[in-house]
């Protein structure tokens, strides 16, 4: 494989994971408007995104 397709292949995939993360953040920021309107304990709020990101890592 010549170096500009390897270039192209690590790229993509930094860029394809990048958005990814972005969109991740963008559904977690969401999750904690919405759980905020209907909650209204921010304990609880911030024990539901903690359970979440806990979840989302393993």
């Amino acid at each position: 494989m010549s170096y500009q397709a390897l270039l192209k292949l690590y790229i993509g995939q930094g860029l394809r994971q990048d958005a990814a993360q972005l969109y991740a953040d963008r559904v977690l920021e969401m999750t904690a408007e919405v759980l905020d309107q209907h909650l209204d304990s921010q304990e609880e709020v911030a024990a539901i995104l903690q359970e979440i990101h806990r979840k989302t890592a393993a």
